[in-house]
């Protein structure tokens, strides 16, 4: 096989700083991570700006490369954390929030975006089942009813600190849950109807 073409003769290059390596591996896998940054995001802006930093990030840690057995798969992990990462960032950007919610409930003829609505309802359900009790209340409460702190504190009679403690703590503990039982798309959608 020609060296060039050799996925360990890669890797050393790429730890050696061989530009045309990199250039052949950026040739080589772009297509793929862009596919899947677009498939997760729908934005082909988000998605060309998602290739870009996660190559740059391998370029600028190409001197660990020398260890690595399979330098596809290794490519393949890094751009599935920083791709979730990302969005992980961008939930808590409003107008990307939405967006996304609205994409995924305006194709209910879609049967893929329907299946991930079905499962993520279930997740989320699993997961506010596994809360104390308490926190359990504060959270329906405030996230299914709607209620404002200071009347869930006037409704179950403690304070609105104890409200905030319980409300807090019953996020931190649905996102653990789901961070475990998820992962990619599912997992953010799944945190957005958490409100999280």
């Amino acid at each position: 096989m020609d060296r060039t073409h050799h996925p360990e003769s890669l890797s050393v290059r790429l730890s050696e700083g061989d530009e045309s390596a990199f250039r052949e591996f950026f040739h080589l896998y772009s297509h793929h991570i862009y596919n899947v940054a677009f498939i997760m995001t729908k934005s082909a802006g988000l998605a060309e700006d998602m290739v870009q930093e996660v190559f740059l990030k391998i370029w600028l840690s190409r001197a660990s490369l020398t260890g690595v057995e399979n330098l596809k798969a290794y490519l393949y992990t890094s751009a599935r954390h920083h791709i979730l990462n990302e969005l992980r960032k961008k939930s808590h950007n409003l107008q990307f929030t939405d967006a996304l919610l609205e994409y995924f409930s305006e194709s209910a003829d879609n049967p893929e975006q329907a299946l991930l609505r079905k499962e993520s309802r279930g997740f989320l359900h699993q997961a506010i089942a596994h809360l104390p009790d308490r926190q359990r209340l504060v959270y329906q409460l405030s996230k299914e009813k709607g209620l404002k702190q200071e009347e869930i504190a006037a409704r179950l009679n403690i304070s609105q600190h104890t409200v905030r403690n319980h409300l807090a703590q019953a996020l931190v503990n649905i996102r653990h849950f789901l961070e475990r039982a998820t992962t990619g798309t599912l997992l953010l959608i799944c945190l957005l109807q958490a409100g999280l």
